[in-house]
């Protein structure tokens, strides 16, 4: 169990990058190979003084030796005293024992090479041992300590005189505990240095790590939902964010937080719930940090005012390259809507990443309502449940807020895209106060998860100001009469204008169509009423709510119809209905309503 032990630990200070073999003790044993008269001798030697001699095997005995120095060193670094060494005798073997353990097991045969019968070599050998372990000596385990905390180093062994101790380098400091023997080492900065101890005798030098954690969290924040009620995902979104936000994450570590909110749903308005996250990072050179906070998540009330602005990302709609593709600015209490819809053009997996600049000097939150789908290589599908998911999140103002602190970058979301397929989403995102934001998408190379990260510099991109639309919303109101011309609403043929001299949003893709239909029965019978779409050009699919429903069609191709709501009137009934749809990503717009007798 000693040696194994030894094996463990050597193994883990080897993977953290400390050498411990033979390092951390003033007292060494090792194993000599002679030439023999018939065949190999091992002899075992305390520094520079014979201990024993193994012999009789040939070239077992060689092996046999360096398991025993092997064993030896270990119990040296533990701080092995003279007395705790024994003898243990049985009828064939005599063993020389430690603290329970054996060092070496002495039978007829070892004793007859040495000459001796086996209780007399036993004897002279435990003599021997007691001899090199009762000689003042240090030993210590190498120690990583993490910067900006302080550790405990045991020292072992039999000191002789006064101690003292003292780091190579100043990227530690330590002291020495006389009463509990430990020096107490704090550290300072990364790198590696050597822990001088001395005595009256020797000199111990333990090697020393101090390493930052890869990330910590450093600030415990609530994380704030809205919606009647919030949706479970976007819980776990809030959660995610605010552990970010409170989290200090060094320069190239990866992180991973994973809210635990188990079988627990929605919240609703005034509500709280409790949600355990487990957090993991990592990197090179980094220490592992975990963690299992819990984070408090309330459901806040914020008004889902209308978005001012309109920012579309698809141009191109195949992104053949890492970097930045899209930007635009969210200013002070302003409320934007965002539609993207692209494809991976690269021959690799990578990820669609939507991030808020925080370039101001103000801490923000922004909340986000937000429909994504992807990937998928069904780009009509994708752009469909986006929409889809967006319309239903949009009228219960489901979402989460981003805490997002001054000169800091916060991903808002990162889609995986497989080479070829395609992303999807409609985001409306509302600052909840004075702030000065830029609001980006790229394309990068996958990581496991993102996380907030300082802004070193800020350079407005070229893409600045494109591709923004001033309409984002469009209302329509007509009425279908029992016996009269069908109603007939097209949604997308008129192209709004962009900020941009001569740019047109041909289809208008992302803008709400918010139709207000009036259904009305004047004849003294009762008659029943459909509510269609049908393309007007290519293959579309329609996302709708109608009175809050949620209605959506299968693909439809030319001459295609899909029934999206009925209708029984009775005799002189007038029903009014609200529709609320938009232009969705991959398919092929305008589209045509239609209410019509069955």
């Amino acid at each position: 169990m000693r040696y194994a032990l030894r094996v463990l630990i050597t193994a883990v200070a080897l993977a953290l990058g400390i050498s411990s073999a033979n390092a951390a003790s003033t007292l060494v044993f090792r194993a000599v190979t002679v030439a023999g008269k018939h065949a190999p001798v091992a002899r075992i030697h305390a520094g520079s003084t014979p201990i024993m001699t193994l012999s009789g095997r040939g070239w077992k005995s060689v092996e046999a030796a360096r398991d025993v120095a092997n064993r030896l060193n270990g119990f040296a670094e533990e701080g092995l005293r003279s007395d705790e060494i024994s003898i243990w005798s049985d009828r064939k073997t005599r063993t020389i024992m430690a603290r329970g353990e054996k060092i070496v097991t002495i039978d007829k045969t070892l004793a007859k090479s040495q000459g001796m019968d086996r209780t007399a070599l036993a004897r002279t050998w435990a003599s021997n041992l007691r001899a090199a372990f009762g000689r003042p000596y240090l030993s210590a385990e190498p120690l990583l300590v993490p910067v900006g905390e302080t550790r405990a180093l045991a020292l072992k062994g039999s000191f002789s005189g006064q101690l003292s101790v003292k780091p190579e380098m100043s990227i530690v400091t330590a002291t020495w505990d006389k009463d509990a023997k430990v020096v107490r080492i704090a550290g300072l900065d990364t790198g590696r240095t050597d822990l001088i101890v001395q005595d009256s005798g020797s000199t111990l030098r333990v090697p020393v790590r101090a390493a930052r954690y890869a990330a910590r969290l450093v600030e415990s924040l609530p994380a704030e939902v809205t919606g009647t009620p919030a949706f479970r995902d976007d819980v776990d979104r809030a959660v995610t964010s605010a552990v970010g936000a409170g989290m200090l994450i060094e320069p190239n570590a990866w992180t991973e937080i994973r809210p635990l909110t188990g079988e627990s749903g929605a919240i609703w308005p005034g509500k709280s719930q409790a949600v355990p996250v487990e957090i993991s990072a990592g990197g090179p050179d980094y220490l592992p940090y975990h963690d299992k906070p819990t984070v408090v998540v309330r459901n806040e009330p914020v008004t889902a005012t209308p978005a001012k602005l309109l920012m579309v990302s698809n141009s191109p709609e195949r992104i053949r390259g890492y970097g930045l593709w899209f930007e635009g600015t969210i200013g002070d209490f302003d409320s934007i809507r965002l539609l993207y819809h692209h494809v991976n053009g690269l021959k690799v997996s990578a990820d669609l990443v939507v991030e808020l600049w925080n370039i101001g000097q103000e801490a923000a939150r922004v909340q986000v309502v937000a429909g994504a789908a992807g990937p998928s290589f069904d780009e009509a599908w994708v752009g469909h449940r986006a929409a889809g998911e967006f319309l239903g999140k949009r009228a219960a103002n489901s979402g989460w807020i981003v805490p997002i602190p001054a000169s800091t970058t916060v991903p808002i979301l990162s889609q995986r895209l497989s080479a070829g397929s395609v992303a999807s989403g409609v985001l409306e995102m509302r600052s909840l106060g004075k702030a000065n934001l830029s609001l980006r998408l790229y394309l990068e190379s996958p990581v496991s998860q993102r996380a907030p990260r300082d802004i070193a510099s800020y350079a407005a991109s070229p893409l600045l100001g494109q591709w923004h639309y001033p309409q984002t919303r469009r209302t329509v109101k007509t009425k279908y009469e029992v016996g009269r011309d069908w109603a007939f609403v097209t949604i997308g043929d008129q192209p709004v204008a962009g900020l941009k001299d001569g740019d047109l949003l041909e289809g208008s893709y992302g803008v709400l169509y918010e139709i207000d239909l009036e259904l009305s029965n004047p004849t003294s019978a009762p008659a029943r009423v459909v509510v269609s779409l049908e393309p007007a050009g290519g293959p579309a699919r329609g996302a709708l709510l109608i009175d809050g429903r949620y209605a959506e069609t299968a693909l439809l191709k030319r001459d295609d119809e899909g029934i999206v709501a009925r209708y029984s009137l009775a005799p002189g009934e007038v029903r009014k209905v609200h529709i609320e749809t938009m232009p969705q990503g991959g398919s092929n717009y305008p589209v045509r309503l239609v209410a019509r007798p069955i």
